[in-house]
Order: C-alpha cells, then sequence, then structure tokens
C-alpha cells in the first residue's frame, strides 16, 4: 500500500554549498531504450543487468510491476492502476544528489510519485521524505490542472500540464540536510518550486527516524482504474559532490569539581564539527556497576493483568498475508532507573501471551505460528531514537511458551546497567489469522517509550500509539535487575543527543549536585557516542568532590519560601534574585525558574514530597532550600 496523507510543513532552508570538485557520478541511467516493449519493466532490467528497478512488495514481474511501452517514438515505463514500481537509490545519506525524469499523463489522467528515506520492501515500517501528486489534491482526489508536493508536513501547490513531457529534478544534499524541487514544463524554463529541509518526515515536521538517507522513489498511480495511468522515462541519478564526513572534536576532555553540601554546578561541553556532513551524536552517564547482591527490581511501564477478568489486557494482530516476523519492545531511559536500578544486572526479561476466544466461544490461540520460537533481547543505546547493539539474546522454544501468564527467559550472561537507554524487546512469528500475539495493558495514554514495535527485523521501531488507529497502551514487558543500585542522582545531562551541521557547534550542560550525599569523591564517565567513522564513541570522565566543611556561606538563607508545606504554588520572596534551581528528592534537576521580581510565584506542578530549591542571587551567592509539598 501507499501513503497518501500529510499536515503541515518546516522552515524553507537554503541550500549549502558543499560541492567539491569532482567529476559528477551517475549512479542510474535509464532510458528504457534497451527493453522489450510489452515486457514487465523490473523483470526487463534485472535481464540487462540494471538491479534498481523492483515493487512496494519486492515481487518483480507480479501485478505491481510496470510494463514497457512505446509512446511517440520513445520506449518508456507504463504505470496504470495496481502498479507500485519502486527504485532504489542506495540507502545514500552523504553527499549532494540530483533526480531526474519525464513524466507524461494523459488527458484526463492523475499521477503520484514519492521519495522515501526508508524503503524495507515489506508494506511497514517505511519513511517519506516527499510525495508529490499530479492533477490530483493532496488527498488523492482527481483535479485537472491541479498539483501538490507534501514535504515536512506543508502542501506546496505546482501546476502540471497534460498529454505533454513533463521533467522533474530533486536536488537533495544530504550533508547540509536541504533539498530543492525543480519543475520545467514543455517549451519553459526550470522553475524552483520548493525547498526545505530534507530529514523531516513528508507527513510533519518531525524528524524522520532514517532522517537524511535516500533510500528509493516510488512511482504509484493511487486513485482508480479510470483515472490513474502515466508514463515514465529518461531517469537519471547523479551524486555531484565527493566524500564527505563529519570531524567532531568533544571539549572539554574532562570534568573535575568541588561542591559544598546540598549545592549544585553545571559544566557546559561542546561538540564542535569541522568536517562538511552533519554529526549525529546521542550521549549518556555510565556511572559504572553497583555492589553486587540478591535484592531484585523490576522495571516496566504495563499495569499488572489480571487474565481471568480480561482487566488490562487487550490484544492486537498485524493485517497480513502471510506469516511475518514481529517484534515488540519498550526503551528505559537511564534518567528513569537512575534512582532503583543503576548499576544492578538486567538479569531476566518476561513477555505475556493470552489465548483469546471470539464472540462464539471459539479458542483462536495465541497468534504465533506454531513451532516457531520467541526470542527476547536487550539492546543497548543507538543514534535516532533507535536501538544499538544487542547486549543479550535468549530464545524460548515454542513448547516452552507460557499461556495466560508471564513467559520469562533468563540470560546466560547479565547485562550491566550502568546508565544507557536500554531497549527490552520480543520477537515472534505472527499468523495470518487467529489469536493477537501484540498483548498490551489498555491503559492509555502509553508511557512515552512503553509500546514500540517493527515487522521483519529490518526497519526502525515505531510507537504503535502513532501508527495504530487506536491507543493500547503499554506492552506487557518488563525486565528484572539484580543487585545493589549505584549511587546515580547527583550527575544528569541537559539533553542527550544532537546533530552538528559542518563548521557548527552543539552544546550540552552537565548539572552536577551533592544533594544528599556524604563527603567523598564521585566518579563517572559521559559516553557519547556518533555517527564519524573510527570514532563512533568519546569518553570524558567526571569526577565530583563534596566538601561539607566549607558550607557557611551556603547556610545563609537569601529568600523567604511559603507556605511551606504547600499544596501546588509556594511563593519566592527575597531582594537581588537571579534564578532558582528545583531538584527532587533523589537530586534529579526539575527546572531552574528564572526570578525577575521581588515576589516570586512558581507552581510546582508535582508529585507530594520534599524538593530542594537551590537559589542563586545576582551576585552569584547562593542557598538551598527544602520544600514540602503535600497534596
Amino acid at each position: 500500500m501507499k501513503k497518501v496523507s500529510l499536515l503541515s510543513l518546516a522552515a524553507a532552508l537554503l541550500l549549502g554549498g558543499n560541492l567539491m570538485a569532482q567529476e559528477p557520478q551517475v549512479l542510474i541511467d535509464d532510458q528504457f531504450e534497451e527493453y522489450t516493449v510489452g515486457n514487465k519493466l523490473a523483470v526487463e532490467a534485472a535481464a540487462a543487468g540494471n538491479d534498481w528497478w523492483t515493487t512496494w512488495s519486492s515481487q518483480p514481474g507480479g501485478d505491481e510491476d510496470g510494463v514497457i511501452a512505446e509512446y511517440d517514438g520513445t520506449k518508456c515505463g507504463y504505470l496504470t492502476y495496481g502498479v507500485d514500481q519502486v527504485l532504489l537509490l542506495g540507502d545514500e545519506q552523504s553527499g549532494i544528489y540530483d533526480l531526474e525524469f519525464d513524466i507524461l499523463v494523459p488527458d484526463g489522467k492523475n499521477a503520484y510519485f514519492n521519495i522515501l528515506h526508508h524503503f524495507t520492501g515489506s508494506g511497514t515500517g517505511n519513511e517519506w521524505a516527499m510525495e508529490c501528486y499530479l492533477h490530483m489534491t493532496g488527498s488523492g482526489t482527481h483535479a485537472a490542472g491541479q498539483g501538490v508536493i507534501k514535504v515536512g508536513g506543508q502542501n506546496i501547490s505546482l501546476t502540471p500540464i497534460y498529454d505533454a513531457w513533463m521533467h522533474f529534478r530533486l536536488h537533495v544534499d544530504t550533508d547540509f540536510d536541504v533539498a530543492e524541487y525543480y519543475y520545467t514544463a514543455p517549451g519553459e524554463e526550470e522553475q524552483l518550486v520548493h525547498s526545505w529541509q530534507w530529514s523531516l518526515e513528508a507527513s510533519s515536521n518531525q524528524t524522520a527516524t532514517y532522517g537524511r538517507k535516500m533510500a528509493a522513489m516510488d512511482f504509484y498511480p493511487p486513485e482508480n482504474a479510470t483515472r490513474s495511468m502515466y508514463y515514465l522515462d529518461n531517469f537519471r541519478y547523479t551524486k555531484l559532490s565527493g566524500e564527505s564526513a563529519p570531524d567532531l572534536t568533544v571539549t572539554p576532555d574532562a570534568i573535575d569539581r568541588t561542591i559544598l553540601e546540598d549545592d549544585f554546578t553545571t559544566v557546559d561541553v561542546t561538540i564542535a564539527n569541522d568536517g562538511n556532513s552533519i554529526g549525529d551524536w546521542i550521549g549518556w552517564i555510565d556511572f559504572g556497576e553497583g555492589q553486587g547482591g540478591t535484592n531484585t527490581n523490576q522495571i516496566y511501564y504495563d499495569a499488572d493483568f489480571n487474565p481471568s477478568t480480561g482487566t488490562n489486557v487487550t490484544g492486537v494482530g498485524l493485517q497480513i498475508e502471510e506469516p511475518t516476523l514481529v517484534e515488540v519492545g519498550a526503551k528505559f531511559c537511564g534518567a528513569d532507573y537512575a534512582g532503583s536500578a543503576m548499576g544492578t544486572q538486567i538479569v531476566s526479561a518476561q513477555y505475556a501471551f493470552f489465548e483469546w476466544v471470539d464472540d462464539s466461544g471459539n479458542n483462536l490461540g495465541i497468534g504465533i505460528e506454531p513451532n516457531t520460537p520467541l526470542t527476547f533481547r536487550i539492546y543497548g543505546q543507538g543514534l535516532n531514537n533507535q536501538p544499538g547493539e544487542v547486549l543479550a539474546e535468549k530464545v524460548v522454544p515454542y513448547d516452552e511458551i507460557v499461556l495466560n501468564d508471564w513467559t520469562v527467559a533468563t540470560f546466560d550472561t547479565p547485562v550491566a546497567l550502568t546508565g544507557f537507554d536500554v531497549w527490552v524487546t520480543a520477537e515472534f512469528t505472527q499468523k495470518v489469522d487467529n489469536g493477537f500475539p501484540m498483548v498490551f495493558d489498555n491503559v492509555a495514554p502509553a508511557a512515552t517509550h512503553g509500546d514500540y514495535y517493527r515487522a521483519n527485523g529490518n526497519v526502525g521501531f515505531s510507537k504503535c500509539s502513532e501508527v495504530f488507529s487506536s491507543d493500547h497502551g503499554n506492552f506487557h514487558i518488563r525486565m528484572t535487575c539484580q543487585g545493589t543500585p549505584a549511587i546515580a542522582t547527583w550527575a544528569s545531562l541537559s539533553k542527550n543527543s544532537g546533530s552538528v551541521m559542518g563548521g557548527q557547534t552543539d552544546t550540552f550542560t552537565v548539572n552536577l549536585n551533592s544533594i544528599g550525599l556524604t563527603e567523598e569523591t564521585y566518579e563517572a564517565t559521559i559516553v557519547i557516542k556518533t555517527n564519524q567513522e573510527g570514532m563512533d564513541q568519546i569518553e570524558i570522565p567526571v569526577v565530583l568532590h563534596v566538601d561539607l566543611d566549607a558550607v557557611a556561606e551556603s547556610e545563609v538563607e537569601m529568600a523567604s519560601i511559603y507556605p511551606n508545606p504547600a499544596k501546588s504554588q509556594v511563593t519566592l520572596e527575597g531582594e537581588n534574585l537571579n534564578t532558582v534551581a528545583i531538584y527532587n528528592v533523589a537530586g534529579q534537576l526539575l527546572r531552574i525558574v528564572k526570578l525577575d521580581n521581588m515576589v516570586n510565584n512558581i507552581d510546582m506542578n508535582v508529585e507530594s514530597g520534599v524538593y530542594f530549591f537551590s537559589i542563586y542571587d545576582n551576585n552569584g551567592n547562593n542557598s538551598v532550600q527544602r520544600v514540602v509539598i503535600v497534596k
């Protein structure tokens, strides 16, 4: 199936100039002249040694494959309703490219094509970069003389014609993340229709998971057999630039600070890019392993289920035509488990399957192919909100899967949980019918990271609540950790990911605090993963010394805070005040508030508990006061 929708747009960007002195390299040049009229397009291409054509379901020669035709003395591709022709672009994500081709739409007909950031060949897990409708509205309805480009969530108009070859050129600079759409009507000069940020999704102004990648083009007559058909010719795909890569430098290379009791300080870390391609990074603080032991802690998002009553249980199955490999899971961020499981070891994971019954009382089973296993995995942290490397894997045979309760997999080698965002997943083969193997708690809205899935193992994970028509809550998936947690609330990052354009910098802040700490030295490591070849991981040692002897100035209260205890709003009153940093009892920084007046009202909007206000005045003096919130 094809995507036929979009919403709004992001600001257009100017084309960056990083063209290097090098002859252009033609990657694909297909005039169709060497093919046989009447034969299938992708089959003919393969026979000629051209492996760039396929179909949406990766089935050349089938109904989705167009045919070779002759129009006005030239051979070309002939695409009718039901055809879903795909041109593979090689998953390029570095360099500058031109995509050029001609389209002719007969009088009264319409056409559609798109570019994909990610193409799976399975119908699911694809990501659209751009969509174009010719003689159609953006909703896919026939409209003679109208055209729409959908990029970054915005609809851009153009004016197509009938019965003549229109020329299209898409110029994509993946290094500077810019794209330009050019259109040439017969006898006219080439016109720039629109420019935009290339890495955005076609349907929104959000960055796509596979961002700057050029995966494929899809040529698809979408409306119906009466209206949808067109001709395609003269395709050329050219790489215009030389090699490009990020060149990242991180400063400082070490952090060593001494602070007082119940105090905090910050350190900025800068990532500079001296290369000619965008540098992507993701980071976390590694606190190391704890003291070991037998204490256990279960980490999860889902609500407890009761199979006898059906409480907190709902099942979903993908609409598929053949058995499909499905992987479901959750991501547990380091900031979320810092106070409870940091430094412990992941010893097991668990997922729940249920036997489903239809309205007539017929048992539909659990929804997975007989004699296929259930595979649990623990992944490390990767770029672009996707999992990284597999840290542990355990296969549970089909006959050991537990029905209507938890199936538990104990890993042969435990995984130390030291601060990275960890992914816990379960993979199975879904049947074509009978049963619903994707099992949720039916408690919506789902947690931010509680409902990820992917199909066929070769695509990025998507949130079910953003893809499915309904939000089914969180997957019934959990991990069990064992050991004594390490102290991990004394350091945090203001942000943990970003992208740096060539010649620019990105900065994040390391927040250090001594709230609740004893007088000693604490050590950790900032880990930064990047997309730079040969430097995929950077480490910055962090040392914090807590000094309880030099507390005199810190004990001076510079402001009055009332009421205390409070229900929700507190008033902070004092002279010459600048800012207040608010921490929870675990030492996590919640927010920083600028104090502009002598009397400042602050809406806490937090749960009941003890909080710490670290107050600074305009002279740099600081004091920390405790505030109790009681709902």
